[in-house]
């Protein structure tokens, strides 16, 4: 169990770190400039438009950190006090993730969202699983 707790606090981890980076290293050329070529394939942006492209994609930044600020607490809730709510707000939580992002990446022809996004919950509701496993087992 103490995997897949540590698999789902890196993940929140890794969202507050990227997060709270994104607004800054997205200021740094040939990252910004990366980061806007993979949201935005195929386009040639004017100028201005590459500007507020850049801006949208920074100010994301603080929307993932607090997404994981939220996961880190709602697993550590979870553990310390399994109940049905938390576990079903947590699968919820991640389906509405999955389904929306995966769903709006693939008509905008970003298809790699299917496999990565794919792979990260498959990750999640595994390690889920093992854990609501032990804390069903734990309670009886």
């Amino acid at each position: 169990m103490k995997n897949s707790i540590r698999i789902l606090q890196v993940v929140a981890i890794i969202h507050i770190v990227a997060g709270l980076a994104l607004p800054f290293i997205a200021q740094i050329e040939w990252i910004g400039e990366g980061l806007v070529n993979l949201v935005f394939t195929d386009l040639t942006l004017t100028s201005a438009v590459y500007k507020k492209a850049l801006y949208i994609i920074a100010l994301f930044g603080p929307t993932i950190a607090s997404w994981g600020i939220l996961l880190w607490l709602l697993v550590q809730s979870y553990c310390a006090q399994p109940t049905k709510q938390k576990w079903l707000g947590i699968n919820l939580a991640i389906l509405v993730w999955f389904i929306g992002d995966t769903l709006f990446s693939m008509i905008n022809g970003i298809h790699q969202a299917l496999v990565l996004n794919g792979l990260v919950m498959l990750s999640l509701l595994i390690s889920l699983w093992k854990i609501r496993r032990l804390m069903i087992s734990v309670k009886s």
